[in-house]
């Protein structure tokens, strides 16, 4: 009799999210839009700290599973502190740089 292998996958324990509750979270952020297509993120936008292989710049790491706003720590995961150098817009679904994000006054 053949038998069946079930693997747990580790990452649900300790997924994290964190909530902002200083931001106003009807209202887009100021001073951060995407880059490509101009779409301004709200408070209430979250983004996973999960690497994949596909269609992600990012460099390989191991990805701890929190949610939370990635604007609100200016890329750095709150769960496991890995730096985002990338950030994919949750409107278009392309990548771009994060610094890349944030409108600086001319």
């Amino acid at each position: 009799m053949d038998s069946l292998l079930l693997l747990k996958n580790d990452l649900a324990r300790r997924h994290t999210t964190v909530d902002i509750a200083d931001l106003d979270a009807d209202e887009g952020l100021h001073g951060i839009r995407c880059p490509l297509c101009r779409w301004r993120p709200s408070a209430a936008s979250r983004w996973s700290c999960d690497w994949t292989e596909i269609d992600s710049p990012e460099p390989f790491f191991n990805a701890c599973g929190t949610e939370w706003n990635t604007f609100a720590t200016r890329g750095r995961c709150p769960g496991c502190g890995h730096q985002w150098r990338w950030t994919s817009c949750l409107r278009c679904g392309q990548w771009s740089p994060h610094e890349e994000w944030y409108e600086h006054d001319e």
